[in-house]
């Protein structure tokens, strides 16, 4: 059943989810081959029966008491092998199937990547072990990308390169606020993995959403975002506040439409401050704030472009499914979007935007990453997670925009 499940998917939507679908083919080949053989070479546990149930294929001896006792039936070995020639045949008949049905609908595309094309070219494909490279195999599937190559996106889809300069093009910066709202810049440089490292530069809206963008700037801040106290107790327990610059990461991608960011964990983020490998058990996390702080702030604009900076409606630390322990309530403490999101509008408000060509070209090499899926990954359509390599925040800087003077007030000055 769970076969011809796998045969109708592939047919159905040929070109998703095909390397999981080769090795599960690949995988239940193996068990039709090698059950008959196990069952063959097993050790041999007779079973007694009475003597009046003993069909054919048993044979009855007698001992000197007339006592009838069955004999362990002998396996048939020409049957045996019979058996073992139907399960491969079957298989294989199977597999020619599958490819000749999958070859049918994508006749056009074969899945290879650039060690099978090598090889092909080379004629070493089964000398390496590429075995799609060397039966030739069609599932469906177009020609990817390879997922080190910076300019390379989510899916293998290749993402558009300047063929002046060769470097990665982002979508347009957002319009459609004024200029002199923005009252913060913050510049923060985000590394992927250990050598490649660029700097988002964002504006915020500090007048139009007030409390919202003081949350976020104390967030962003070296001293950080306290919701409780921060000195010890009497009963010697330990908090600090949680700061985007110390533990901050991108913690989750929907690939091609928005990044979250946030701190996965505060007692982590804690014990590695304090130079710790383990978990200090005096340690007490800041809890979410209250929801009502920032209820009065104005919604600027709608998720309608990439680019934006959106937080929770209720303020940081109700990014996630609201079911998160204290430790890991700022996990997704904001997003960028990277394409427009109205989908966001009813839980979350805007209150900032990215500001330059070089931090959308980031925004969309970050928003592209490969993910994490496990298995939602083999159900069509999940393609968001964690970020595949590791993702995060090095440093943080934050300045005040002072907004120069209108001829008018310049001249009633």
């Amino acid at each position: 059943a769970a076969y011809l499940l796998l045969l109708g998917r592939i047919t159905i939507r040929p070109q998703r989810h095909l390397t999981t679908m080769k090795t599960l083919i690949a995988a239940l080949c193996l068990f039709l081959v090698a059950s008959p053989l196990a069952l063959a070479l097993a050790p041999s546990r007779g079973t007694r029966r009475p003597a009046s149930s003993i069909g054919s294929g048993w044979a009855a001896t007698s001992n000197d008491n007339n006592n009838h006792q069955p004999q362990q039936r002998q396996p048939d070995d020409e049957s045996l092998a019979s058996s073992r020639r139907t399960f491969v045949s079957g298989c294989l008949s199977s597999l020619a199937l599958l490819q000749t049905a999958v070859h049918g609908q994508a006749h056009a595309v074969r899945a290879v990547g650039g060690s099978e094309i090598d090889c092909r070219a080379a004629g070493n494909c089964l000398e390496k072990g590429e075995l799609d490279g060397a039966l030739g195999w069609y599932w469906g599937a177009k020609d990817r990308c390879e997922a080190t190559d910076p300019t390379c996106g989510a899916g293998g889809k290749q993402l558009t390169v300047d063929e002046t300069t060769g470097q990665l093009v982002g979508k347009p910066v957002p319009n459609g606020v004024d200029a002199n709202r923005i009252t913060h810049i913050a510049l923060v440089r985000v590394d992927i993995g250990r050598e490649e490292s660029s700097v988002l530069k964002i504006g915020l809206y500090g007048n139009d959403a007030p409390a919202s963008v003081e949350q976020f700037l104390d967030f962003l801040s070296e001293t950080g975002f306290a919701t409780r106290s921060t000195s010890s107790n009497a009963l010697g327990e330990l908090t600090a506040p949680v700061a985007f610059g110390r533990g901050g990461a991108a913690t989750w991608i929907d690939p091609g439409t928005s990044i979250e960011f946030g701190v996965p964990s505060q007692s982590i983020s804690f014990a590695k401050s304090k130079g710790r490998a383990k978990v200090l058990d005096s340690f007490v996390p800041q809890p979410r704030p209250s929801a009502n702080l920032v209820e009065n702030d104005a919604i600027v604009k709608e998720h309608d472009s990439a680019g934006l900076l959106s937080v929770p409606k209720k303020g940081l630390g109700y990014g996630g499914t609201g079911f998160e322990s204290d430790d890991e309530c700022f996990e997704r403490t904001f997003l960028i979007t990277d394409a427009a999101a109205p989908a966001l509008n009813p839980t979350r408000r805007v209150i900032g935007q990215v500001l330059d060509g070089k931090s959308m070209a980031f925004l969309e090499r970050l928003s592209n990453l490969p993910t994490k899926r496990g298995i939602r990954g083999v159900i069509p359509g999940q393609t968001d997670g964690p970020p595949l390599p590791k993702v995060v925040v090095r440093d943080v800087a934050v300045a005040t925009v002072v907004n120069k003077p209108t001829d008018a007030s310049s001249s009633s000055s």
